[in-house]
């Protein structure tokens, strides 16, 4: 437990984007901070199946978080300036103190 304690160096923020609607009948999508904690991150490449569908394929991040239940899909990880949005989340039953998330970074 402590390995994984001391791997946790970079601080994250998560958004969530919420939608209301105006008086006017319109949507407005906005974007709201969920919580700011501790991880680690690590690169995984543009992968395969990105590379054969796009001429730029986006980075791929593996994030590892303590638990918490705020995590979902589409939310999105802010790091160092970059904006990484969740794809896909992990919960390992053999590693019940952490959630990854694997991330894709956005333009």
């Amino acid at each position: 437990m402590s390995e994984f304690a001391g791997s946790l160096t970079q601080r994250i923020e998560l958004w969530e984007r919420s939608q209301d609607r105006l008086a006017t009948g319109a949507s407005s999508e906005t974007l709201s901070m969920v919580l700011s904690c501790l991880a680690a991150i690590v690169a995984e490449g543009a992968g395969a199946a990105n590379e054969a569908m796009s001429v730029s394929a986006m980075p791929r991040f593996k994030v590892t978080v303590r638990r918490q239940s705020e995590f979902a899909i589409d939310q999105q990880v802010r790091w160092r300036g970059r904006r990484l949005v969740v794809r896909q989340i992990v919960d390992d039953p053999m590693l019940p103190d952490r959630l990854v998330l694997r991330c894709e970074e956005q333009r």
